[in-house]
């Protein structure tokens, strides 16, 4: 009986850990950093994700640095990848490098020349479309975190959960009560099948949707988030958010580059359409032999399902895209569920 009670306790101690934010301490000191003016001089391209008491800088949607605070100090940690072309560090064996704030800012150039090789053009466009929504005062939406991960309070809840997912774009409308959208970004024919493609995503948000995660963790973890961005001093266009408008978030599926490989091929929603629908539907020209999302969850293009989603799709590409309003911008077709 005695174990049973430590092992509740120690259970206890370990949901008081922050399970997302950073300490005001924390924002202090970077605000202080020559991090802070690196993001000031390029928050066209930057983007800073807040998680479980670290930072995460992000350029193309693609973590080029961890930033930590110990003892009062701000500490970094990259990939080496990201160094490749510096003189002082040798990238044949592969693992992450402990460096200084000023360490990432002097070779920042490197760094961006190195992610813009190795990011692919979807993720390219997830942080551009992400940047300019946030740079348009009119915008309805803002997105407050990209390469989202649910947090857990200890490693007990992490290994008993039935998802680890990651979802693309978290944004939250800025009229109130507030409006969460959780966003899957697809970037041309390519994204629709494999271990990546629109069925895994579906799976992953029916399982947080049925699962209860947004009211368990979602809600509390937006707070968090928003009180951070506050401290850290980015320009979020509310204050703490008090009210949501229901107890689930909406699910939107954004297609970019919706344009066919070839003459006559299919479009990616015609492609997508293969693997969504059990029939032809949205033009679709062949049905997939893989994995049907109808066959499992059911027609998610309906409200009477028990899992439903919108659908946005523009022939936009990296180049062309101008979208600045995530969710009400000027998107070629959108799929809204009847």
């Amino acid at each position: 009986m005695g174990k049973i009670l430590i092992f509740q306790n120690r259970i206890n101690i370990m949901e008081k850990k922050i399970t997302r934010g950073i300490s005001k301490q924390f924002a202090d000191a970077f605000k202080e950093c020559c991090f802070h003016q690196l993001y000031l001089d390029n928050k066209n391209e930057l983007f800073i994700g807040v998680r479980n008491n670290y930072l995460n800088l992000y350029y193309n949607c693609d973590s080029i640095a961890k930033i930590t605070y110990t003892k009062g100090t701000i500490n970094c940690e990259i990939n080496k990848y990201y160094l490749k072309g510096v003189k002082d560090v040798s990238i044949e064996k592969k693992g992450k490098l402990k460096v200084t704030p000023e360490y990432i800012v002097n070779n920042y150039d490197i760094i961006k020349s190195n992610s813009n090789e190795r990011t692919n053009d979807e993720k390219k466009a997830q942080s551009k479309l992400v940047l300019l929504n946030n740079a348009n005062e009119e915008s309805k939406w803002f997105c407050i975190d990209i390469e989202y991960i649910k947090q857990f309070k200890n490693a007990i809840q992490k290994k008993a959960a039935v998802l680890n997912g990651r979802f693309d774009i978290i944004a939250l409308s800025k009229e109130k009560p507030h409006r969460v959208a959780l966003i899957e970004l697809k970037y041309g024919k390519g994204a629709m099948g494999g271990k990546s493609g629109i069925y895994k995503h579906v799976g992953e948000f029916v399982k947080f949707k049925e699962k209860g995660f947004f009211d368990s963790h979602l809600k509390n973890e937006i707070i968090e988030i928003i009180k951070s961005q506050l401290d850290l001093g980015i320009q979020v266009p509310f204050q703490m958010p008090t009210e949501f408008d229901s107890s689930s978030p909406e699910f939107y599926f954004i297609t970019l580059n919706n344009n066919p490989e070839k003459v006559n091929g299919s479009t990616p929603k015609q492609t997508m359409a293969a693997y969504l629908f059990n029939e032809k539907r949205w033009g679709c020209k062949l049905l997939s032999s893989k994995q049907h999302v109808e066959s499992k969850f059911g027609d998610i293009t309906k409200k009477g399902n028990g899992f439903y989603a919108t659908f946005l799709f523009s022939k936009a590409t990296l180049d062309t895209l101008n979208i600045n309003d995530i969710i009400e911008g000027c998107y070629d077709e959108k799929i809204i569920p009847e």
